[in-house]
């Protein structure tokens, strides 16, 4: 039986002093079970993380995205170690800023320059910035979610605190539906300064289709860019313009690129980002943070020597399978949708009866964290998780799945969930 005494009574400290005891919303204990969750991570290895209550568990998350190769992993650690002990910044570039932005100018399709920022909202607001001012007009169509500036969040529901002026010059169009993308641009001629999107959603797509974005903006004077911040070093290294075969104008990536360490770039035409020495203002203190881009240079080295992309996709393919022959195995199909590409695919749950989709997500959550599985819906792989990590993941969510019947046939989670033991997210989808 494991405790958790100590993560809980951290997350009752954190409460007073930081919002939702957490710095990114998808790690807030809301995320997860309350009282049942390893919240605080003493240390990890390779695929499992290890937390303050002495709790091991096999990883699915990695980071939301950013562990590519597997915590602690030697050869990242080893350049890390090397630059920090000649220095982590310093009052001009170091030497490895060039070398890393030759190898993505190399690896990744678009890129005629490269400049690096921190995080992908970063990195897409520097692509947005530099199509505005590479175009002369403001309005922007997007598909996916590209972050927390004011230009993307103000077109959700979560815009509170942007704009109204701001939230009117960005608007959304359908994925893999062209026409709805035709039909938003031709609704103001002339005023779209860029088309930027996630490549690859939920199930993924054609090359045809994205090619047709990419014609659409261009027929209509709009930049097109892709926002490989997920995509990116997870179905290929470089994400979905690698993976398709189609190249935009401008790119932008994070997360995997590093292994974990804190580094995002956005990535083009040259005519375009060079704006930047022409008065469009992307510039940032820690932007020349050298051993992050230390870090990016090893992971790249290793994806390129070792087979990490297929890796991904093998155990990829054997959870996308299994989850599909166990929601079929317990009649849970009405509750529980499997989705998505191998590299990156997961569940999403549906109200069924009585229950609403966060007691199917909460029965999930729970089996799968008393089995030894730390995930979320959608699945992260390493190249440190091995097919007997795979078993046990698919062998746990045998077991949610079957909870799950239990509690459709039950119509009730009484005797399955405790009294206030539920996933509880920020951002929620209406309720029944």
């Amino acid at each position: 039986m494991r405790s958790f005494e100590k993560s809980n009574a951290l997350i009752e400290r954190e409460k007073k002093v930081a919002p939702l005891a957490a710095q990114t919303f998808s790690k807030s204990y809301r995320y997860f079970m309350p009282g049942a969750a390893p919240m605080f991570i003493d240390h990890a290895e390779g695929a499992r993380v290890y937390d303050v209550d002495g709790n091991e568990f096999i990883d699915f998350i990695c980071c939301l995205g950013p562990i590519t190769l597997g915590y602690n992993y030697p050869a990242v650690n080893k350049a890390v170690m090397e630059q920090l002990n000649k220095g982590i910044i310093f009052s001009t570039q170091a030497p490895v800023e060039c070398e890393l932005a030759e190898k993505l100018v190399e690896v990744i399709p678009c890129a005629e320059m490269v400049k690096f920022v921190k995080n992908g909202s970063d990195a897409t607001t520097a692509a947005i910035r530099l199509a505005r001012a590479y175009t002369g007009r403001e309005r922007v169509a997007m598909c996916g979610y590209h972050g927390m500036h004011d230009w993307s969040i103000g077109a959700s529901a979560n815009n509170k605190g942007v704009p109204k002026a701001v939230c009117e010059l960005t608007k959304t169009f359908k994925y893999n539906d062209i026409a709805s993308l035709e039909n938003l641009l031709a609704a103001h001629p002339g005023e779209y300064a860029a088309v930027i999107m996630e490549p690859i959603q939920s199930n993924g797509t054609t090359k045809e289709y994205l090619q047709a974005v990419i014609d659409t903006a261009h027929k209509h004077g709009a930049v097109a860019i892709f926002d490989e911040v997920v995509s990116g070093f997870r179905y290929a290294i470089g994400g979905a313009s690698e993976y398709y075969g189609v190249t935009p104008d401008m790119a932008s990536y994070g997360k995997g690129c590093a292994n974990g360490m804190s580094l995002s770039f956005v990535a083009g035409k040259r005519e375009i980002i060079s704006l930047i020495e022409q008065g469009v203002f992307v510039s940032m203190t820690f932007g020349g943070d050298a051993i992050s881009m230390a870090g990016a240079l090893a992971t790249i080295k290793e994806m390129q020597e070792k087979d990490v992309m297929g890796h991904a996709w093998k155990l990829g393919t054997m959870i996308l399978e299994g989850l599909k022959e166990r929601v079929e195995k317990h009649g849970v199909g009405a509750a529980v949708s499997v989705s998505g590409l191998a590299a990156h695919c997961g569940v999403a749950f549906d109200d069924v009866g009585s229950l609403n989709y966060l007691d199917i997500h909460s029965i999930y959550a729970k089996n799968m964290l008393e089995n030894g599985i730390l995930c979320q819906a959608i699945t992260n792989i390493s190249f440190s998780h091995t097919e007997d990590d795979v078993k046990k993941f698919l062998d746990a969510a045998d077991c949610a799945f079957a909870e799950i019947r239990k509690a459709i046939d039950k119509d009730s989670v009484d005797g399955i969930l405790s009294e206030g033991a539920r996933v509880n997210p920020v951002f929620k989808r209406n309720i029944k």
